[in-house]
This record gives C-alpha cells, structure tokens and sequence, in this order.
C-alpha cells in the first residue's frame, strides 16, 4: 500500500479536496499556470469521476481503521517528505501520508504491517518504479 496509510488515514482532508474537485469539475475554473501539480487545475477528471471521489471519501469519514481484519502479508510506504499542502482552492488543508507511517509505526507492526519511509521523497517520486521496486522486491521475496 503505497502513498495512503492503512490506519489514521486524512480522510477529513481528503474529503475537503475531493469536495473542492467536485465543484471545479462541476463549474471548472479559468486554466491555472501554476507549475505545482497540487495546485494546477489543468487535467481535472469528469464530474462524473470527482464525484465518485467524494462518495469514496463520504463513505471513509468515521471508518475505523482498527476494525480492517487482514491476514495476508502487509506492506505500506511513503516518502518522508510525502505532505501536500494544498490552497484554499482546494480546500486549504495539508493531507500528510507520511505522519501518520511515523508516529504509528509501532502500532502498525503490531497489527501485522511492514512499514517503510522513502528518504527524501515526497508523494509522486516515491510512488515511481525507480523507488518502489528496490522496497518492493525484496519485501515480496521475504512475504511469499
């Protein structure tokens, strides 16, 4: 499980972001020429699509992650720097996947899981192939 994690999941925040989507996907707003991809509006989905991401989100508010009852082998990864701080456009919220990696470490171990924070990477270079396979490989090698 890569870029989300398993227990203390922000889905409040991304219940803000998913909303903001929406309603830009809905009404969508002049082309942005901002070079950060959280703050782009270019290449925004359906509102079909937006929508399904706020039912998804609707759905995990209040969802306890203590109750998911998995058995299989688990593994969750993120970048250290893995915080997107997002503009008021988009809801004005920080949606960190890598604090709760960190301060649940222990707990997350305890219930099963393999936890790994990539160094130096934030969301989009740590979910790229270069920096996932060398985590990825040997973990299956050792889980299969």
């Amino acid at each position: 499980m890569g870029g989300f994690p398993p227990y203390a999941g922000p889905y409040a925040e991304m219940l803000k972001v998913t909303m903001a989507t929406y309603e830009m996907a809905v009404d969508p707003p002049a082309p942005s020429e901002s070079d950060d991809p959280w703050s782009s509006t270019d290449g925004l989905p359906s509102e079909e699509q937006a929508r399904q991401f706020v039912t998804l989100y609707e759905g995990l508010q209040g969802f306890d992650d203590t109750k998911a009852g998995l058995t299989c082998p688990r593994l969750c990864f993120a970048g250290s720097e893995d915080e997107i701080r997002y503009e008021e456009k988009w809801g004005g919220v920080t949606v960190d996947l890598r604090g709760p990696l960190v301060r649940h470490r222990a707990e997350l171990a305890e219930r099963g899981w393999d936890v790994e924070v990539l160094d130096g990477l934030d969301h989009m270079s740590a979910m790229q192939p270069v920096n996932v396979l060398p985590v990825l490989r040997p973990w299956l090698a050792k889980a299969l």
